[in-house]
């Protein structure tokens, strides 16, 4: 097997047959190469499911379950081999997303259009990429053009009065490439609250633009900057306090990037980046609080082939995070600084890595983690992996900082300690004739875990599972499968981490006939735990039913370059909850028609 120094500006360019991801080990390497299971979903993949947001696609990927607020732009929680949404670390274009005051990415307000693909890398990454990759990573890649002139128009309404356009200029040519794309939705939405039986639709709207250019220098050297924006209202119920609500929201993420070759064995990649993770809420009209992030990164990383069988990669970043809000928090920024370095070697067979990181934070002092796997080809066809990783998550400004409000609301706590975690898993790869597959089994310990409020270190878990994913190929039928069955436990109290099914089940056929495309996907999650809180502070423990839903989708090429398409989602209306008092749509359709010079 071949360690290669290549830069990550590469990675897109990959054929099928060598699909290149550069989120597992911060560098491009083959999916094939990585010692860490990796999912990518690319453009094509969006558009055969027809899918219309992020968490969508993501459901698809082994281990990952979705809880959704009331439908479309509502709150969107991913969780990830059984630990929650602040466990997972996203970036877009290589910019870490999100609010420092959550912990958490508002997964329901990145523009899918704007999508080129997505890299899902499960089990802990901290040794690299620093805070909150207990979970794993999600790094989200703008679409980017290529040689020649593509552009592109996309049409699409629906239930619910969902209407959608999307306008796409990308081209260039051997040196510059580039990406434009701007486009708005809006839904009227469904009622997202059970307990509102006024029937009242939650609805939602978006505008969002995206750029994205690169250039390859005569010498070697590879430059780009990419921007996405998307702003826009979401209309939301609250629990505890009735009335008419709505946040206006912005997200941003601007990235510039270049990468250098020294010599003939090393790369340079610098990177600067911003983002903002932005809300105005309203309650019947009038103003009530703001809750903006504004995160700057910087990163200077070196990839050097050591020996012929060896690479090490060494890098440095930097972060700061700052709070702009109503709610007056006692501390409004904090700084975080982190070097690390990962080493790979090729031993014929055998593959090793190591990874170490030291972070540095404003708040809480130093951390380190790390990292080891290692992988053995049993035969050509079968490889056996394995490792053990440290990961960590630092509080977020309201467990630190949000302030009391006596009797009624206690505030953060500034002394909270980092939660931590510690994963073992072992795991196959395998290839058959029109596919591959995979599986691994893994245990997750998780200390120092926040818990309640006011906020403590007290809590404890324990996620053991094993995790199942394949594709291949079945009498002219694409089939995709996805399966985990899973343990998330509180080791204290010895009950279900909620929110987290048991087990979950997606599958996915589908089928080329000439000019038509037919498929479905199927799904099913077991039921899960949830804590009632609405008679505080008596807190009483209860479960979410399973469930189980159908899609159909179909699209048909009505000419050289107009492509029609139409989704019937939960074909059966079934009646079901991801978070609990939210509804979900029932049977619903959209019908896309897409225009695409070839």
């Amino acid at each position: 097997m071949c360690l290669s120094v290549c830069p990550s500006v590469l990675a897109e360019e990959s054929t099928q047959l060598e699909q290149v991801v550069v989120t597992a080990d911060r560098k491009a390497r083959t999916v094939d190469e990585t010692l860490t299971p990796v999912t990518v979903i690319t453009r094509k993949d969006i558009e055969k499911y027809q899918a219309t947001d992020v968490a969508e696609v993501l459901r698809r990927v082994p281990g990952i379950n979705i809880a959704n607020g009331g439908g479309a732009g509502k709150a969107t929680s991913v969780f990830m081999r059984g630990t929650e949404s602040k466990h997972v670390l996203v970036l877009v274009d290589g910019v870490k997303v999100g609010s420092a005051t959550l912990g958490s990415v508002a997964f329901q307000h990145i523009p899918l259009e704007q999508v080129e693909r997505i890299e899902v890398v499960r089990g802990p990454r901290s040794s690299l990429y620093g805070s909150e990759a207990i979970g794993g990573v999600i790094q989200i890649f703008t679409r980017k053009g290529k040689e020649g002139f593509q552009p592109e128009l996309t049409l699409q309404a629906g239930s619910n009065n969902t209407q959608a356009v999307n306008t796409t200029f990308a081209g260039g040519d051997k040196a510059t490439w580039y990406n434009m794309s701007v486009g708005s939705e809006r839904t009227s939405g469904i009622n997202a609250q059970v307990a509102d039986i006024t029937g009242e639709r939650d609805g939602y709207e978006r505008k969002q633009a995206a750029v994205r250019v690169g250039h390859n220098f005569a010498n070697g050297v590879k430059a780009e900057v990419s921007a996405l924006q998307a702003d826009g209202d979401t209309a939301y119920d609250n629990t505890f306090s009735p009335g008419n609500y709505i946040e206006q929201f912005t997200q941003e993420a601007f990235s510039g990037k270049v990468v250098a070759p020294i010599g003939t064995k090393a790369i340079v990649t610098a990177q600067i980046g911003k983002s903002k993770d932005a809300g105005d809420n309203f309650k019947n009209g009038a103003f009530i609080s703001r809750f903006v992030t504004d995160r700057d990164t910087a990163s200077l990383q070196a990839d050097v082939q050591v020996s012929e069988h060896g690479n090490l990669t060494i890098g440095t970043d930097k972060q700061k995070d700052t709070v702009d809000s109503t709610t007056l928090y006692t501390v409004k920024s904090r700084k975080n600084d982190g070097i690390f370095a990962n080493y790979q070697h090729d031993f014929g067979k055998t593959d090793v890595e190591v990874s170490v990181r030291r972070d540095d934070n404003e708040q809480f002092g130093k951390h380190n983690t790390g990292a080891v796997a290692v992988g053995y080809d049993i035969s050509d066809n079968l490889r056996l992996k394995a490792s053990q990783g440290k990961a960590f998550r630092a509080p977020t400004f309201n467990e630190l900082y949000y302030p009391a409000s006596p009797p009624w609301v206690a505030g953060g706590d500034p002394n909270l300690k980092p939660e931590q975690s510690k994963n073992t898993e072992i795991g196959l790869d395998g290839k058959w004739a029109n596919g591959k597959w995979s599986v691994s089994a893994f245990d997750n310990k998780i200390d120092n875990m926040i818990s309640g409020w006011p906020p403590t270190n007290t809590a404890q878990a324990e996620i053991k599972g094993v995790e199942f994913g394949a594709s291949t190929q079945l009498a002219g039928w694409d089939v995709s499968t996805s399966l985990i069955i899973q343990s998330p436990k509180d080791k204290i109290t010895g009950k279900p981490l909620t929110y987290r099914p048991k087990q979950i089940v997606s599958i996915d056929v589908d089928r080329q006939f000439n000019r038509m495309r037919i498929g479905t996907t199927l799904r099913g999650e077991s039921k899960r735990d949830w804590d009632d809180s609405t008679v505080w502070p008596t807190i009483v423990r209860k479960q979410l039913p399973g469930y189980g839903t159908v899609d159909l989708r179909a699209d048909y090429q009505l000419a050289k370059d107009w492509t029609v398409g139409a989704k019937i989602g939960n074909v059966l209306d079934k009646d079901y909850q991801t978070n609990s008092g939210y509804n979900q749509d029932g049977i619903n359709g959209l019908v896309t028609l897409k225009y695409a010079p070839k």
